[in-house]
């Protein structure tokens, strides 16, 4: 564990993040793809609809628990579209002269894309005495009083301030190119936002009733799912058995991929901890929520991934 008064360690982070910039729009992701210069031919992700449990590790082969785990993961994973880039970045991360991601686009309207998950699930009713405000309820006379408000998560870099959230748009459901979406873009504030931990939470309001029973299900269905697995395999977290580590992400602007690997190793600053990994990304994976199937610890842990340097991937700096 560092000292408390001890500044955190960025020169370790001197590499790229992973956010897709996009500055001829998204006319722009088909080159992106063929020109990847990280990972030509995007060996290491598996399309989301080609995954199964005989894509981990041997010893999980036979494991349902474990794949239906990933695959639940992957239904609450969203695409996250940013069109503008806040005039309030600064120029360095805090304390050092290493330089913060796109401070130099600052003002402009370049998309942005990344990754993020739901997080959380909300839902009021008429006994909250609070009406929704969505778009189409802000304009009504009779807004609903039954509603829900969805969290999200992703990394700070992707979505920085609230300047860049109401311009950004979470895409549900694109699992592939002919998967129905559900956008949500109904943004009420960002929660909190952490430069140095890289997330931030962004919550947004709907009165699709249909939609918000659906993810309140999935995100519980997960939280029991992660439970059981980490029982299921606490013998290795404690001995320090199992490095497995899985993303789901939506790298270039893509449908949903899925990759697995290893963590490698680690840093730990005050009670936070940052992780190196093999598991495959590309520009666009920023923000994807980083499975430790033995170790994460649901709403207490939620490291997103960042970006890549010499030593391999890594994630932002969370608690666990």
């Amino acid at each position: 564990m560092g000292n408390v008064n001890k500044k955190p360690e960025f020169s370790t982070l001197t590499g790229n993040h992973e956010a897709e910039m996009c500055y001829g729009g998204e006319a722009d992701l088909h080159t992106h793809v063929t020109d990847c210069k990280k990972n030509p031919g995007h060996k290491g992700f598996i399309p989301l609809k080609d995954f199964n449990a005989g894509c981990l590790p041997s010893r999980y082969h036979d494991d349902e628990l474990v794949s239906e785990t990933i695959k639940t993961l992957a239904a609450l994973t969203v695409q996250v579209k940013t069109k503008f880039t806040s005039l309030e970045r600064p120029e360095f991360y805090p304390d050092t002269q290493v330089p913060y991601t796109c401070y130099k686009d600052r003002g402009s309207h370049v998309m942005r894309l990344g990754t993020g998950r739901v997080w959380y699930v909300y839902k009021y009713t008429e006994s909250d005495r609070k009406t929704c405000r969505c778009a189409k309820c802000q304009v009504s006379a009779t807004p609903s009083k039954v509603w829900g408000m969805v969290d999200v998560v992703t990394a700070t870099h992707v979505v920085f301030d609230d300047s860049e959230a109401r311009q950004t748009t979470c895409v549900l459901g694109f699992d592939d190119n002919k998967s129905p979406v559900v956008s949500l873009d109904g943004w009420e504030k960002e929660g909190w936002a952490d430069i140095e931990g890289d997330l931030c939470r962004l919550s947004y309001v709907t009165c699709d009733l249909k939609l918000v029973d659906v993810l309140d299900k999935m995100w519980r269905h997960f939280d029991d799912l992660c439970r059981e697995v980490r029982k299921k395999y606490k013998y290795r977290r404690f001995f320090g058995l199992d490095k497995l580590t899985v993303i789901v992400s939506h790298p270039h602007g893509c449908p949903k991929q899925v990759s697995v690997g290893q963590w490698t190793h680690k840093h730990e600053r005050d009670g936070r901890t940052r992780y190196w990994y093999t598991t495959c990304t590309c520009p666009g994976s920023s923000g994807a929520y980083v499975y430790r199937p033995v170790y994460n610890r649901l709403l207490l842990c939620d490291h997103p991934h960042s970006g890549s340097n010499s030593e391999g991937n890594y994630s932002g700096e969370w608690y666990g």
